[in-house]
């Protein structure tokens, strides 16, 4: 639901990059590796960024051990999604068929990058490729499949 960039102030406060409001997160409970949190507070500082007040966490340092991890909620408390739209996790481990080379791997890992989500694929070789209807045609989430068109020569390209 979030990466923690690093700690805000010396209170123990954390920076979370999110799309999510402060709202999504006050009073929830949230997992960070194999730790359960309290969220205390919550508050926007731009954009996407808020900085969250966990239990337990009461000082810089404790909060500096949390720095680059991820904070996870349970399914249950997941917002419904629109149609076509999918949460990292559905998407980790889906198989890639193209129309054009066959199978190509297995999503290993996904990025944000500019307007845009990546899907980091690993088969016979790492392949990036844009999560867009350009070249994504379908998603299967029941299947653990992704349907891709790449154009000619992509591949190759890499």
């Amino acid at each position: 639901m979030g990466l923690i960039t690093k700690p805000w102030g010396k209170r123990g406060e954390i920076k979370v990059r999110t799309p999510h409001p402060p709202s999504f997160f006050i009073n929830k409970t949230v997992f960070i590796l194999n730790g359960e949190y309290k969220v205390l507070s919550a508050r926007r500082l731009k954009r996407d960024v808020l900085v969250l007040k966990l239990s337990g966490i009461e000082d810089i340092s404790k909060a500096e051990i949390l720095r680059n991890l991820y904070v996870e909620i349970e399914e249950k408390d997941l917002e419904p999604l629109k149609e076509n739209e999918f949460y990292v996790y559905q998407i980790l481990g889906c198989k890639v068929l193209d129309e054009n080379y066959g199978f190509l791997g297995t999503v290993r890992d996904m990025h944000e990058w500019a307007s845009y989500w990546t899907l980091e694929v690993f088969g016979e070789r790492e392949i990036l490729i844009p999560f867009v209807s350009e070249f994504v045609i379908d998603v299967d989430l029941e299947k653990k499949e992704i349907k891709t068109k790449l154009p000619k020569g992509y591949v190759e390209a890499l």
